[in-house]
């Protein structure tokens, strides 16, 4: 007599757990990740803005890496935020991140005198104290020269435009012969009065108006920058 087949054991019923301790174990990685961060960026208020490069290369990153991480938005930013803290720059200084690059906005009394593009001895001082951010970047600079427009009265220029220009080039040979950066990587705009970020009715606007942009154009670490085409 033939034997009868073994019957098919029925797969176990999914009541949902596996997914439910699949969650749970993301959430429970989630806020320990949160618990690093928020420990290592209070730390960091008290130490120097290398902290995070070191923090880094404690967890293996090599020295190609560091330099890489050193253009991210987060780094860049922590070191230029110490920047304007250690300089007292709190007023005159400010930071903006959009997708396209990394942008220092400073006054132009900080750098330079009234109708002038020559650089200031404070000035002078000012560059100096902000080269240690920059001497690691390896990302294009471009630094821009702004305007009010209230129509300049000297003999040295005939316009704002051509006084944006000057002070941005002005910046640009501080960095190419000062700091010994390559002059492929580095350019100098000048807008005069054609690009505010404020209206020019009232003094303050016109004074915001009246800036140098520093910007690190952001590219992605394996991105290689090809200074024939720049």
């Amino acid at each position: 007599m033939p034997k009868k087949k073994k019957e098919e054991e029925a797969p176990p019923e999914d009541n949902g757990d596996s997914e439910i301790q699949q969650a749970y174990g993301d959430l429970v990685t989630f806020i320990m990740m949160l618990f690093v961060l928020l420990f290592v960026m209070s730390y960091n208020d008290n130490k120097s803005a290398d902290f995070i490069t070191e923090f880094q290369i404690q967890f293996g990153e090599n020295q190609e890496e560091k330099q890489q991480t050193l253009t991210t938005d987060a780094l860049l930013t922590s070191r230029l935020q110490h920047f304007i803290k250690k300089e007292e720059l709190e007023e005159s200084a400010q930071i903006v991140v959009d997708e396209h690059r990394v942008k220092l906005i400073l006054s132009p009394p900080l750098l330079f005198e009234s109708g002038k593009a020559d650089i200031s001895t404070t000035g002078i001082d000012i560059l100096k104290a902000l080269g240690p951010v920059f001497d690691d970047v390896i990302n294009p600079l471009v630094v821009e020269g702004h305007t009010d427009n209230i129509p300049i009265s000297n003999d040295d220029f005939a316009s704002n435009w051509e006084l944006s220009f000057y002070r941005a080039f002005e910046v640009i040979k501080y960095f190419i012969y000062k700091r010994k950066y390559e002059p492929l990587r580095l350019s100098a705009l000048g807008y005069g009065e054609f690009k505010p970020i404020a209206d020019n009715l009232t003094w303050e606007n016109r004074q915001k108006n009246r800036r140098i942009e520093i910007n690190v154009i952001r590219i992605t670490p394996k991105e290689e920058i090809q200074y024939d085409t720049f």
